[in-house]
């Protein structure tokens, strides 16, 4: 579940360790109320974020609740930040030479992320980061991870069975838990880590409180559960390619590649150029989506014009090629997708339903 000594500590050290990060002179993006949605944003203070602020997340579903809960993950992953929605790579001016934009990577720290989020990164180190992506990698050069445990999942989060949640248990530099009110534990998950939480009042976690933090975890753990196995997932679904459950599917899908844009790992993108009224042009890179119709489109023709391919692909991707291309499986269980598909499906009924197909076809 974890490695590495707990400290104990109050509220008061969780808002001293926003403070001292900012004194290291660490850009802080962590979860903000913005528009009635709880997204990542930068912070200018820790009474931003919303603490006691709670969330509802259902399929197709997500209301915020004034009541004192706990919010989950929030709309924007840190993809937004290290992989962003529109990206410049190079200008032409209007005289043809080409300019380099100047990107400004300060060091950064991402403050109360979900261990879901954390497995994400950890993903887009294997995606991203081996493929030489160049501003990834400065991105990633001066990156804090500080990692919120999840003791209270939502509905739609299954990060226990892709064995991310919901405790983080390596790749952080700082991770702690909201026992309650009074309670924090923090656990240390690097040297520069265990140096920033070293200026806080904390005490060693007595076994009471330890205790705790593993009844919380196991409890959180066996709600967050997606209702399928990962053993041998990848080779039932390949089994079962032409399953009626994606074309059923496809009957409420529309096509709107939601799910890919909120996907905490989803890495397809586009490239476009685009003119300017003074003669100049940028080339630069949109993220792209496989549920798009125009994504499989190509000067020959279309090679995979069915909704339902598209979305059966969707599925194989994470579930089946990342594991073999990346050696992992591409979903962390975050719940994104289900919580804002317009349509309310669920990823995890969906996949369900193939591997039941499977099952009941051997049985025969």
């Amino acid at each position: 579940m974890f490695s590495g000594p707990l400290y104990s500590g109050g509220f008061s050290e969780l808002k001293r360790l926003f403070q001292e990060i900012g004194d290291r002179n660490y850009r802080i993006v962590g979860p903000r109320l913005e528009d009635g949605v709880i997204r990542l944003g930068e912070l200018q203070s820790f009474e931003e974020i919303p603490y006691g602020v709670g969330d509802v997340q259902r399929p197709g579903y997500y209301r915020i609740r004034m009541d004192g809960g706990r919010f989950r993950a929030p709309l924007d992953s840190p993809k937004q930040l290290l992989y962003p929605p529109e990206l410049t790579i190079f200008k032409v001016t209007k005289d043809w030479r080409i300019e380099y934009p100047r990107y400004r990577f300060e060091k950064t720290a991402l403050f109360g992320i979900k261990p879901c989020d954390l497995a994400a990164i950890k993903i887009m180190d294997r995606v991203q980061g081996e493929l030489g992506d160049e501003y990834f990698l400065k991105m990633r050069e001066n990156l804090l991870l500080v990692v919120e445990n999840c003791v209270e999942p939502g509905e739609n989060c299954f990060c226990a069975t892709m064995g991310t949640g919901p405790a983080a248990s390596t790749g952080f530099d700082i991770a702690y838990t909201r026992l309650d009110d009074s309670i924090i534990l923090f656990q240390p998950g690097s040297d520069l880590g265990a140096d920033i939480l070293g200026q806080l009042s904390l005490e060693p976690a007595t076994s009471d409180q330890v205790d705790a933090f593993r009844r919380a975890i196991l409890k959180a753990a066996e709600k967050a559960k997606a209702g399928f196995r990962l053993e041998n997932l990848p080779d039932i679904l390949e089994l079962n390619l032409e399953s009626k459950v994606y074309r059923e599917i496809a009957e409420r899908c529309l096509g709107c590649a939601n799910c890919n844009m909120v996907c905490p790992t989803c890495f397809c993108f586009d490239i476009i150029d685009e003119p300017e009224l003074d003669g100049s042009s940028r080339r630069i890179r949109i993220w792209d989506g496989c549920h798009s119709y125009s994504y499989a489109q190509v000067a020959g023709g279309h090679f995979r014009k069915d909704l339902w391919a598209r979305y059966r692909h969707s599925i194989l991707h994470k579930f089946v090629y990342w594991l073999r291309q990346f050696g992992s499986f591409g979903c962390v269980g975050c719940g994104r997708c289900i919580t804002w598909c317009p349509a309310g499906i669920d990823l995890r009924e969906v996949i369900s339903k193939v591997v039941k197909e499977v099952e009941e076809r051997c049985r025969k």
